[in-house]
């Protein structure tokens, strides 16, 4: 039987590994960290429970949910879901689907809503046909901004909707995103079904939401770091910890790197000889830049009563005001983070500059200013949590290089969001690869 290392047990790892053992092969998986579930998993906060980031699902992530339904998991258990829609926390914008059945659901756009106007929503409609003639293709080369222009988008559609939807998928500004990534999202969101395009919000922690689960009955390790890959005479992998004396355990056939790129390319310089096709990709994999995406964790004095789980933000960087969108777990039914009010920053880079405690006096001030003068002021806040994970997703530019998931070292396989697809980093494009890697694999252990 052939035996098959996977270097890291986020979603991608997980998933990986979790098909290779459904197709007979002997997996075991290595994670650094302490906590399954890589750049989606559990943290602990001062007062409970809370994930290193606010995660958002849609219901076009089939690859996930299946996986899912097979672990014997019911996603109408463990996500609350809503019909697409953007509403802002001052009340002032309304943007989505009505609660009709498909293709009723899309009047919501053309005839419902506040904050646009007849012509935004032409202009919407309008780009929205302009993709799907072509394809859901764009130029080679075309960013988010240069197909919002083309289209003649207004300045308030773009401010009040395709900014905020392109940092939220892409997590990378619209004069830079990569318009071709861009429209592979609106394919599968606006451009889909109603049920695709819905908006899943887990209520359990990501590590228990299904990674969990699925290594149930594999061999795994956390809390192990592999610093250093070896070729034995026979071109079998030996996988060496922390250390760097013993190997773990007995040769591999193949090995699959599921780790972020700086941790990938470390182990790949390990391996001495490097031919032209692998230096390509560790030069591929040193150009990929990185943006980072923050979240400030509240707990209220009492819950907030605020009934809508997802609303808006609008953004005023001089003023700190950087939320995007803010969730309270107190309109969720069963949410595993209770009442716990969670404040999404995505292109958060600038924040470095300022001290932790000056963001969170900001944030919570920019919630106090966005809501309504009404019945569900912000709860005084007891305590709080900011969380930053550094390299959240990769910079979607365009013509992005992006390695294949066989790379060019004998036995070695890559799973993670930055492998080549027209997928941004998202969780969805993770547990796509790691399906995608398995395959490969099975098809090459079969010839």
């Amino acid at each position: 039987m052939n035996r098959i290392a996977v270097i890291g047990a986020g979603w991608a790892g997980v998933a990986c590994a979790w098909q290779l053992t459904r197709q007979g092969f002997d997996v075991t998986v290595f994670e650094s960290g302490p906590t399954l579930g890589g750049r989606a998993r559990r943290v602990h906060a001062p007062w409970g429970q809370v994930d290193n980031g606010q995660h958002l699902l849609i219901g076009a992530y089939n690859q996930t949910l299946q996986l899912m339904t097979a672990l014997g998991l019911d996603p109408k258990e463990r996500f609350y879901r809503q019909d697409l829609r953007f509403q802002s926390l001052d009340q002032q914008f309304n943007f989505g689907y009505w609660d009709l059945p498909a293709p009723w659901h899309q009047l919501g756009v053309a005839l419902g809503g506040r904050g646009l106007d007849w012509r935004d929503k032409l202009a919407l409609l309008r780009l929205m046909r302009q993709l799907k003639k072509q394809g859901w293709r764009t130029p080679t080369g075309q960013t988010v901004a240069q197909l919002l222009q083309q289209s003649s988008q207004s300045k308030l559609l773009i401010e009040r909707l395709w900014q905020p939807l392109c940092i939220a998928a892409l997590n990378t500004p619209i004069n830079d995103a990569c318009a071709h990534i861009f429209a592979a999202v609106l394919r599968d969101s606006l451009g889909a079904g109603r049920d695709s395009s819905q908006l899943l919000i887990p209520l359990k922690d990501m590590s228990q939401l299904w990674v969990q689960e699925a290594l149930k009955d594999i061999n795994y390790h956390t809390g192990t770091p592999i610093q250093r890959l070896q070729y034995d005479e026979n071109q079998r992998l030996w996988l060496y910890g922390q250390k760097n004396h013993t190997a773990l355990v007995a040769p591999f056939d193949h090995c699959v790197i599921a780790t972020q790129v700086p941790p990938a390319m470390r182990l790949l310089q390990s391996l001495t000889a490097t031919t032209p096709p692998q230096q390509e990709v560790l030069n591929a994999l040193g150009e990929i830049r990185f943006n980072p995406i923050a979240t400030l964790y509240l707990q209220p004095e009492f819950p907030w009563t605020l009934p809508t789980p997802m609303s808006l933000l609008f953004e005023n960087r001089e003023h700190l005001h950087y939320g995007q969108w803010v969730f309270n777990h107190a309109a969720l039914p069963n949410s595993f983070a209770k009442h716990t009010i969670s404040v999404v920053i995505s292109d958060a880079a600038p924040l470095r500059a300022y001290p932790k405690e000056q963001v969170t006096d900001a944030l919570i001030q920019q919630l106090k200013m966005q809501l309504p003068d009404s019945k569900h002021p912000l709860p005084p806040i007891i305590d709080s949590m900011l969380i930053t994970e550094q390299r959240a997703t990769f910079w979607a530019v365009p013509q992005l290089k992006r390695p294949k998931a066989k790379s060019p070292w004998p036995g070695i396989y890559f799973a993670a969001d930055w492998v080549d697809s027209d997928y941004p980093a998202v969780l969805e494009g993770a547990v796509r690869s790691g399906l995608h890697t398995a395959q490969l694999i099975s098809r090459s252990a079969a010839t």
